[in-house]
């Protein structure tokens, strides 16, 4: 159904009207009952665009709470994937410092403590161990912090790239 089509009834209706108008002969009776039609007819069109505005009403609504809906869970998707990107850096970083947390562990035990007994005594090397225990979670935020600022650069780069 085409438009001209839509408003058929309509523009024939006003057609008539614009028609009997520009006659300019008419009786009082005839000129009533011109009107009558005139009346009923915009009645009827008025009839269709009350009902036509409450569906269109309601059909808005149902759009802005399933667009609400929508972006509602868009959020949520995007906070759990922000959850998940920092849990897989975060365990990249763990992972990382704990490899490096036992080479280190191993070197110091086979070639570093050998040197350290013999020049000092058994409380020196048991803190220069404390201490390098304690630099493992520094060097775990550290890591971590540097893979979420390389995550946030890339992020905006493919973000740059769509738009």
């Amino acid at each position: 159904m085409s438009k001209q089509d839509l408003y058929f009834k309509e523009i024939e209706n006003l057609q008539h009207s614009k028609s009997f108008l520009e006659e300019g002969k008419y009786t009082q009776n005839e000129l009533k009952n011109e009107f009558k039609t005139l009346y009923d007819n915009y009645e009827d069109i008025l009839g269709q665009i009350k009902i036509i505005t409450r569906i269109s009403d309601r059909l808005q609504r149902r759009l802005d709470k399933t667009n609400d809906k929508l972006n509602e869970k868009n959020t949520e998707l995007q906070k759990t994937i922000s959850e998940l990107v920092k849990t897989r850096i975060s365990r990249k970083a763990t992972t990382i410092v704990f490899i490096v947390a036992i080479a280190l562990f191993l070197i110091v035990e086979a070639v570093i403590e050998p040197y350290i007994e013999s020049y000092t005594n058994f409380y020196t090397a048991l803190f220069i161990k404390l201490l390098i225990a304690l630099m493992i979670k520094p060097a775990e935020m550290l890591l971590e912090h540097s893979f979420m600022k390389r995550e946030r650069k890339r992020k905006v780069n493919t973000n740059e790239r769509k738009d």
